[in-house]
Parts: structure tokens; sequence; C-alpha cells
């Protein structure tokens, strides 16, 4: 059985009767090309169901039109969002996303990074602002523009965009107890950088209105079925619990379904 031959540049060009430089202007800039060739060229492409072949562009160094984003979770909703709101300007900007996913581990978020740096992305978009040396050097050598998203409280490599997690975490507990809830817990589930900070913010709200602040820690990651066991045991543990503070997105459905199943 003969395999398929993906169809080539020249294949569009002898198609067409014009040169495969008239159709590789065309791919580059659509504008370049007279407007009857355009029509042309655009139905060919879509008749033999050409791919460009980006990697000679890459190899000469060349933009890749490629932006890498690193997320540490694919089921929350936040990520998806985040991803969502990226490919929101990148689609119109005529760019594409890598993604890459690193289950908040540093040691694989650096191995991610050096994937995607092998392909020569034009910048590259952080869910972290702690990372490996190794990472950091890797990003120093790229000279790519590197944005780091989700907390704003340190210093970036280049550009940080997001919120402050103490800040907020703060005011959110803070409207708590102004509402009259003075036995507030805070659920921290899989210990990541962001949890510890919203963990800072919820006990200065709680030291700031003389109250006692109760933890309810873990290392495992967020779940519905977590939620349940982390519920049960605050109700063991702090009996006179009248509010939870919960930063995860996960855990707070899980917890309206216990309460509510």
């Amino acid at each position: 059985m003969t395999k398929n031959k993906r169809p080539t540049l020249q294949d569009i060009a002898d198609y067409l009767g014009i040169t495969k430089m008239t159709i590789s202007r065309y791919l580059r800039n659509p504008d370049s090309v007279a407007s009857g060739t355009q029509a042309r060229i655009a139905e060919a492409i879509e008749r033999f169901g050409y791919i460009p072949n980006r990697a000679p562009d890459i190899l000469s160094n060349a933009k890749s039109r490629a932006i890498g984003v690193l997320v540490p979770s694919l089921t929350n909703q936040v990520f998806a969002n985040v991803i969502r709101g990226i490919e929101q300007i990148t689609d119109k900007a005529g760019y594409q996303t890598m993604l890459a996913h690193y289950g908040y581990s540093e040691k694989k978020e650096e191995r991610r990074i050096e994937s995607l740096l092998s392909y020569n992305v034009d910048g590259i978009i952080l869910s972290e602002s702690q990372h490996s040396e190794k990472t950091k050097k890797m990003l120093k050598v790229a000279n790519i523009p590197v944005i780091e998203i989700m907390d704003t409280t340190e210093v970036g490599i280049q550009q940080v965009v997001g919120f402050d997690n103490i800040a907020a975490a703060q005011a959110m507990v803070e409207t708590m107890i102004n509402r009259g809830y003075r036995n507030v817990v805070y659920f921290a589930a899989r210990q990541d950088k962001r949890t510890r900070l919203r963990q800072q913010g919820y006990e200065y709200a709680m030291a700031k209105h003389q109250l006692t602040p109760h933890v309810i820690a873990t290392k495992e990651h967020s779940s519905f079925t977590l939620g349940g066991d982390l519920l049960h045991q605050a109700l063991e543990t702090f009996p006179q619990i009248d509010g939870i503070f919960v930063p995860m997105m996960t855990l707070p459905l899980a917890l309206f379904l216990n309460v509510n199943g």
C-alpha cells in the first residue's frame, strides 16, 4: 500500500503555472501578490489540502509565528480561561499557541521550556514566577519576550501580568469577617506558591480583626473527593466553623455538593 504523498509548494506551483516564489510570498503576506493571483492560490491550497512547512523558517532563524504557553493544570477552569484569553489575541495577530503542561513541577517546567525553545517560539508565557536556574539561563540565552502571569508579588524576568494574591485573599476574607463570620477556616490543597500566598492574605485578615486562623492543609491536588474529605475534617477539628475560604475552584463545588447532597 503506497502512502499518500503530502502536497508540496512545487505541486501548487505546477498546478497554477506560477513560481514557487510567488506562492511563498503569498503565504508570508497575501497582499504582496495581485488580488486575482491571491484567489487562485487560496483555491489551490484548499484543493490540495496543502500545509505550509515551517521548518525552513525555523532553521533560518525566521519568526516561527508561535507563542509558547505553560500552564500547571489542564483541569483547572482558571487556566482554561487563561488559554482562551491568550488565543483571542494570538489568533487576531496570526500567531499559534504551543501549549505545555507541567503539573506544578519545577523540573518538568524546565523540560517543557527547553522543548518549546527548540521550536524557536517567538515568545513565551509562564504561569509561575519561581524557576530553576537552568530555566532562567535558557530564557536569557533565547532572548525572546517572557511574560509571567498569575501573580504580581515578585519582580519577574521581564514582564509580569496578574494580581496580588496576598491582597486579594485578605480582601475576600475581610469581606467575610465584616459580614459577621468569625470562625473562618482556610482550606489549602497542593501547597504551591499561590496557595501559600493566599494563606498569608487569609492570616493577615484574621490577625487584623484579632481572630484565630485555622488551616486545613494537604499536599494533595484539589478534587471533588478531597473537598468532601477536608470539609469533614474541618467540622470535626473546628466544630465552631462558620465560614470557609478556599483558593481553588474545584474545592468550592465539591463543598457545595457535600453540603447540599
